[in-house]
């Protein structure tokens, strides 16, 4: 994609609010600012090309199914090498300009936003108008475009830095910034949203909009983030510095009181909870969807449950029959939580409420009744009907008749919850050497699973023989405990890579993952082709390359050979 088409779709792209989840697109004539942004339904409308556009970066079923497929939280699971995710599993096609796909959508949906996102700022702030709603619809703006960067960064590096919309057609080519400039910006647009958006839950502002605490939050995460890249290993290499600055911004979140734990973890989800489970008080912020056209859930298609047009009947969630009354979007599971991940819970987890391995689907006018067994070694069908090669995921479904009808899910879904939140802060409390602390931080989520607290002796004993951790005393042990519950808590959600790869343990995961199920004969599972190490960054699309002669591509992945044992 050019970026000529980028910078039309910025200027010329608006959308009709209809409803908080109608975000669709209708272009208008290209207006003056001072005579369009004269009150506040002219500002959302505006306001929505971006928040329409951000969410096309993160509606993507590929991509967040690519990310679990890329550690050892995900598992092939169709026959035929589907959207090449075995080949993403075993880490093929490292070191080339296509990458077979893997996060190509990303770059270039990253950056629409970011050029609607500067087409919004700069008419706004030519606008003659209220200043208060000013500052906060150009908040708005900035926090997505601060969002969409993020995504950029953490993949690829560093990106041209585009302050502008640009209208002169000869000159299109923007160079890279290094990464660090890449989150100092990132870091500015985000420092303008704390400052000028309202908190959740202010009256007259939509309860779904960005607000003051998702800008802290994500604030807090870019600093765990960084402090954790700056470091050449594990928690004990991160930057001190860098981890203050995170635990501070968690602090205003958690301080606010604004945010709390949902008390039963299947209420998070609209597939257990219907339309209470939208921007709940967990949510720090959330992608809004519904079942009309153009306004679907993408991302429930390839990191959910069965296959192909098999819609379930009921399924079975802790021995309890759960009827979807014949109803149910479309999907067709590429991959799906491991079997490694999937038997690692107790089996009193709360969380597995949303992991599903028994249940009832239609079949050419058949009923079946299926259940998931492991020693099947992942056989579609296996001993008892199983549609596929693992376990199932209902945190994106909608299984109302409505979405059987539309073909596709109208979910809302969390990008940032207070879990993370939580879990952030206590890796940040255990990091600085707070281990009291952080295991407070850790149980509060722990124990919301209906788990027993965990003690530094409880993560000693548990962790000390796993060939995965390298634990020498309980600060490491409460490092695992806390990556460990991370996984349980956020399967499927596109956070886990992020994690694996900024703790150093990407590699060593993947690469213990792959090679046991591929030795077991696990179907789909092929030998890992390259371990990946923390300085991993994908390569940016070719067709970007093509078209920004100033972009220079990143250079070649070294392996960690620390794992090349994985490979043998």
């Amino acid at each position: 994609m050019k970026l000529y088409q980028y910078i039309v779709a910025g200027l010329f792209g608006a959308v009709v609010l209809v409803s908080c989840t109608d975000l669709d697109e209708h272009p208008y004539t290209f207006i003056d600012p001072s005579s369009y942004y004269e009150n506040e339904d002219q500002l959302n409308s505006a306001l929505n090309t971006v928040y329409n556009s951000y969410r096309s970066l993160s509606n993507n079923g590929g991509t967040f199914m690519r990310l679990e497929g890329c550690t050892d939280y995900g598992q092939p699971n169709r026959e035929g090498n589907k959207n090449n995710i075995n080949d993403i599993n075993a880490w093929k096609y490292q070191n080339q300009e296509n990458n077979a796909g893997t996060f190509t959508n990303v770059w270039n949906n990253a950056l629409t936003c970011i050029n609607r996102a500067n087409n919004v700022i700069a008419q706004f702030e030519a606008a003659t108008m209220d200043e208060t709603l000013k500052k906060r619809a150009i908040g708005q703006a900035r926090f997505l475009r601060g969002c969409s960067y993020y995504w950029i960064v953490r993949l690829f590096g560093g990106a041209p830095i585009i302050k502008t919309v640009t209208t002169d057609l000869s000159n299109l080519n923007f160079p890279r910034a290094t990464a660090d400039e890449v989150y100092n910006f990132i870091i500015e647009d985000w420092e303008y949203a704390e400052e000028n958006l309202p908190v959740k839950g202010t009256s007259g502002y939509d309860v779904w909009r960005a607000s003051q605490g998702a800008a802290q939050a994500y604030l807090g995460n870019l600093y765990l983030y960084r402090a954790s890249m700056a470091g050449s290993g594990g928690y004990k290499t991160f930057d001190k510095a860098l981890l203050e600055k995170a635990k501070g911004y968690y602090e205003k979140v958690i301080n606010s009181k604004v945010y709390e734990l949902e008390p039963d973890f299947a209420n998070l989800w609209c597939s257990l909870n219907g339309d209470n489970a939208r921007n709940n008080k967990e949510s720090i912020y959330e992608l809004q969807f519904s079942t009309i056209s153009g306004q679907r859930n993408g991302m429930h298609q390839n990191f959910g449950m069965f296959a192909d047009s098999c819609y379930p009947e009921e399924f079975v969630s802790f021995g309890k029959t759960i009827s979807t009354n014949g109803g149910g979007s479309y999907y067709y599971l590429r991959t799906g939580p491991s079997v490694e991940a999937w038997l690692s819970y107790d089996a009193a987890d709360q969380r597995l409420k949303v992991l599903i391995s028994e249940g009832t689907y239609s079949k050419g006018g058949s009923m079946v009744h299926c259940i998931y067994h492991p020693e099947d070694l992942g056989s579609l069908k296996g001993s008892e009907g199983w549609g596929s090669c693992c376990p199932g995921n209902i945190k994106f479904h909608d299984f109302s008749k409505e979405a059987r009808t539309a073909l596709g899910s109208g979910n809302n879904f969390m990008m940032m919850r207070y879990a993370q939140v939580l879990l952030d802060y206590a890796e940040i409390q255990n990091c600085l050497g707070n281990q009291a602390s952080a295991l407070q931080y850790l149980n509060m989520v722990h124990q919301r699973a209906g788990l027993p607290s965990v003690t530094a002796a409880d993560a000693m004993a548990k962790y000390k023989d796993d060939v995965r951790a390298d634990i020498s005393n309980e600060a490491d042990a409460i490092d695992e405990a806390i990556f460990v519950e991370r996984g349980w808590e956020f399967i499927g959600e596109g956070v886990i890579y992020y994690d694996e790869l900024r703790t150093d343990r990407l590699g060593k995961r993947v690469g213990y993952f792959v090679q046991k199920y591929n030795k077991m004969s696990f179907n789909q599972v092929l030998p890992l082709e390259f371990v990946p190490s923390k300085t991993h960054l994908w390569w940016i699309p070719k067709s970007d390359m093509s078209a920004n002669s100033d972009l220079v591509q990143n250079p070649d992945n070294k392996e960690d050979a620390r794992y090349i044992k994985y490979k043998q």
